[in-house]
């Protein structure tokens, strides 16, 4: 069995991650791994500027990024998709599962709007109970802290009501306001449970993604680390050696005043500080691309650099990820469907009767820009193998029938014909009269 504390500090530390607020992670990392880092300050100039766990999220989200479809036709829903901002929600899902491993969606409803309402539920203050095949039938989760008391919210297929803890596995039940019967009216959990990968022994992941958190703490820290050492290695050591050492004369910052030490065979040397800092970055990027290669994202592509990937190269770098972006993608179907099915449920339970349709969701699959050049060369030689046509060429490219694209090649062709007729034609008429000038002015 997962430890509940374990999973709630965990995964409060990759929320923290992902919201840009990691400081208090790397300052105690740090300490770990070096016991003097307050003496010197570094506590206090923690770098933060490269959170590797976020990019990388980001980079391999690629759910929604080709473009959808999805079938819906009843303006009401539509509005209340719109309201609901649905299209910014799913995106953000997307990136909250690859975050987090595991992420609820609750189907609420706003009163006051008088619409569905969706919630995201996290690992860090949810729990779940399920049945031997792992599917939920309950969950509660934190709510707020009130006297002292944390307040979770319960729910199970027939059941509905706050619990009031006082310790760990001691709590009072209280019913919901307006619910004294404590009863779900739903009939069933309003929750969508999603889950990045296969799971075949416990609800939970929580070990997947944990090189993300230790690369990016690691980095923050080294990071730290470097330029302190640059700092460091701007200033020269002063080292003074001989017997019964006493004080220092001269004004140590003056170089037109020489420095004296009283004592006996008393030396007076700078000890020039150095550190192999290309060194230190060069580890801190091969660890990086190590961990990026893990996710199946290209360092080239993930790093800016002034070299620009063609299109197709970009495709075979990528490879790897956009294979497991469509299978995703698959899952996002089941998702979107069950999210309709359950905004409809909670919607007529709240009097809000909507028209319920078949429900389909297309998504592109990746694709990859290529530049004008690439774009030309590429259609002409498909024409030219009659692998398309012209008229399929502008219905693809435009997004047009075929009607409006053979009408348009017909009018281009003439246009292009008449253009070409018209520079024919001048040419002709300024040779000619070129020629006559030659003529005229050599007397022939």
């Amino acid at each position: 069995m997962i430890n509940n504390s374990l999973r709630y500090k965990n995964m409060l530390d990759r929320y923290k991650l992902y919201h840009d607020n990691y400081k208090d992670l790397a300052v105690n990392r740090m300490l770990e791994i070096y016991s003097k880092a307050s003496e010197l300050k570094l506590t206090n100039q923690i770098d933060l500027t490269n959170n590797v766990f976020k990019k990388v999220v980001a980079s391999i989200s690629k759910v929604y990024a080709y473009g959808y479809d999805r079938s819906i036709e009843d303006e009401t829903v539509l509005d209340i998709y719109k309201k609901m901002n649905f299209d910014s929600f799913m995106i953000e899902a997307d990136k909250k599962l690859n975050a987090f491993n595991d992420i609820i969606v609750q189907v609420a409803f706003d009163a006051n709007k008088n619409i569905p309402r969706l919630i995201f539920r996290y690992p860090h203050k949810t729990k779940v109970e399920t049945d031997d095949f792992l599917e939920p039938i309950s969950i509660e989760y934190f709510v707020r802290i009130e006297d002292k008391k944390e307040i979770w919210a319960y729910w199970s297929n027939t059941e509905h009501y706050y619990k009031h803890y006082t310790k760990a596995d001691d709590f009072t039940v209280v019913a919901v306001e307006d619910n004294e019967d404590m009863i779900n009216p739903f009939g069933e959990l309003p929750f969508l449970f999603m889950a990045n990968g296969f799971r075949d022994v416990e609800f939970y992941d929580i070990n997947s993604g944990n090189d993300l958190v230790a690369i990016t703490l690691d980095n923050s820290i080294y990071q730290t680390f470097k330029k302190y050492l640059i700092k460091w290695q701007s200033f020269k050591q002063l080292v003074v050696t001989g017997s019964n050492v006493g004080a220092i004369s001269g004004q140590m910052l003056d170089p037109s005043q020489a420095l004296t030490a009283e004592g006996d065979n008393v030396d007076i040397k700078l000890l020039d500080l150095q550190a192999n800092l290309q060194q230190l970055d060069d580890s801190l990027k091969s660890d990086i691309n190590q961990v990026l290669i893990n996710y199946n994202i290209s360092p080239s592509s993930f790093n800016m650099t002034s070299h620009v990937t063609s299109g197709f190269a970009m495709q075979m770098e990528n490879l790897e990820l956009d294979n497991m972006t469509k299978l995703r993608q698959n899952d996002f179907v089941w998702y979107e469907k069950e999210l309709y099915r359950l905004i409809l449920l909670v919607s007529s339970t709240y009097g809000l009767n909507l028209k319920q349709e078949e429900f389909t969701i297309t998504f592109n699959e990746p694709s990859y820009p290529m530049s004008d050049d690439e774009k030309v060369t590429t259609y002409a030689k498909e024409i030219d193998l009659g692998l398309i046509s012209p008229v399929e060429m502008l219905m693809e490219e435009f997004g047009i029938t075929e009607d409006e694209a053979t009408n348009r090649m017909k009018q281009n062709i003439a246009l292009r014909n008449e253009l070409y007729n018209k520079t024919s034609s001048n040419q002709l008429n300024m040779d000619t009269t070129t020629q006559a000038l030659l003529d005229a002015n050599l007397g022939a």
